[in-house]
């Protein structure tokens, strides 16, 4: 379901360990910045150079003696090519000025940036939940307990972090502290120094990069930094090659230089795709495949969880095919396409057939509208569960336009795949699209977000049709 280019090496045997690791409840998360700027949608405080940035103008604005050279030089050394000692050289100086003014103005800079992050794009953090494995993260702000529900915890707390290890679901750990905790907060050499020097969390840091898959989500230089390296250092001569190595996610054109630099800190690097977006649905796909096993009782889809797979599926489709036309033949189930076609900026004409459940006692509508849509000329494929009426419009596009038939939900798939070969007859190019699919579909259906093999349940209606609970 990933697009990625075909000059990236792929290695389907590393990403298949993290598939397992999660389902025998053997993977941990450790979250970076990179979540934090996909769930605030780009929010400059949610990276920790643009923190450090926001920490300078503070310091100036609190203190104009370093309004000239001081501003001028610290901004500088915050360039795009600037290491991760260069940028805590930088923020230590921040943190002092900051603390050597009354007020608690380190506190509160840190509740005003990190800690009023907006949550505007929750997929992500959803993906890491569903996952039901250990997060942990070095971002200082709330987005992941917001999403998730969870308690935060710091590394000061080492049974906050035992317990997450030992039963997963209730805390969030902050490896790097918490805003509202500022003690906490690793910002300059001397925060470093302090939790690089706390050996009890040190050694269960250590603990769990020898007994668990870890993957680096969300991180660029940030394994770097002085606590990764010294913990992946340690790795790399007490491991050896035990066969446990951490993985870190990047994006295609970051591979060959993530591969050169994380190896030899023992972190292998998997490519994700193109852009930051695909790492919500290469994870996604990661997780739908690691839980990919019956739960007993019936699936509850809410209006809240809909929006983010909805808008991964939009994503999936918008990366590889761009339809001419879209078909909808879920009557209310029409939503899941009309959501996704409200954030297209393409606009592609929606044609809604309109679909009966067939039964022997017909209801009125259906044989009024069944003689109306003959007059018309609409197309009528009859199933034995279902009569769909296509507009006649239908038939009218150009040969070669690009159809994407797009429902709710993929049981039997008999329908769908009928109106396929009906469009392919047309000299149409077809593909399907579908929220939630059977196991039995899914080498049928193009684009799908969700795989469900048992009883499921939407807002509008159930698993086998309008207005059915699942039974």
């Amino acid at each position: 379901m990933i697009k990625v280019d075909a000059e990236v090496p792929v290695s389907p045997y590393l990403r298949n360990e993290i598939v397992e690791a999660i389902r025998r409840g053997d993977a941990i998360f450790i979250v970076g910045a990179g979540v934090s700027l996909l769930a605030s949608d780009g929010a400059e405080s949610a990276s920790w150079k643009g923190l450090i940035r926001a920490g300078v103008d503070r310091s100036v604005d609190l203190d104009q003696s370093l309004s000239g050279r001081w501003r001028s030089s610290k901004l500088k050394a915050l360039t795009s090519t600037a290491d991760s000692a260069q940028m805590i050289s930088v923020a230590q100086e921040v943190e002092r000025h900051l603390k050597q003014i009354p007020g608690n103005h380190y506190g509160k800079f840190l509740a005003e940036t990190v800690g009023s992050l907006p949550m505007l794009r929750r997929g992500i953090i959803d993906v890491l939940k569903d996952s039901g494995a250990p997060v942990l993260t070095t971002n200082y702000d709330s987005l992941l307990e917001q999403g998730t529900g969870r308690d935060a915890a710091t590394w000061q707390r080492i049974s906050h972090l035992q317990d997450e290890i030992k039963q997963p679901g209730r805390f969030i750990v902050h490896l790097h502290g918490h805003w509202r905790e500022p003690e906490t907060i690793v910002f300059g050499y001397e925060s470093y120094a302090r939790v690089i020097g706390d050996s009890e969390s040190q050694a269960m840091l250590r603990a769990l990069l020898a007994t668990k898959a870890i993957v680096f989500v969300g991180f660029g230089q940030g394994l770097e930094d002085p606590n990764f390296a010294a913990l992946t250092t340690w790795l790399t001569s007490t491991l050896g090659s035990s066969g446990i190595a951490p993985a870190v996610l990047v994006r295609n054109k970051e591979l060959a230089s993530a591969q050169s630099r994380f190896r030899a800190l023992g972190v292998n690097a998997l490519a994700y795709g193109d852009a930051y977006d695909d790492l919500e649905l290469y994870l996604a796909d990661i997780v739908r495949e690691a839980n990919a096993v019956p739960t007993p009782g019936i699936k509850e889809f809410t209006w809240e969880s809909l929006a983010p797979k909805l808008m991964r599926l939009h994503r999936r489709i918008a990366r590889s095919f761009a339809p001419d036309f879209v078909v909808a033949m879920s009557g209310p189930g029409n939503f899941a396409p009309a959501y996704c076609l409200a954030h297209s900026s393409e606009d592609p004409p929606l044609l809604a057939a309109v679909t009966f459940p067939r039964r022997p006692d017909r209801s009125r509508h259906n044989l009024a509208f069944e003689k109306l849509a003959s007059n018309g000329g609409w197309l009528h494929h009859e199933s034995d569960k279902w009569d769909v009426f296509l507009p006649n419009v239908i038939r009218d596009f150009p040969a070669g336009s690009r159809a994407l038939i797009f429902d709710d939900r993929v049981v039997g798939g008999r329908v769908q795949h009928a109106i396929a070969e009906l469009l392919k007859g047309f000299g149409y190019e077809v593909r399907r699209a579908a929220l939630v699919v059977d196991p039995r579909q899914t080498s049928a259906v193009d684009f799908y977000e969700e795989v469900v093999d048992g009883d499921f349940v939407f807002p509008w209606g159930g698993k086998h049709g309008r207005g059915e609970p699942a039974s």
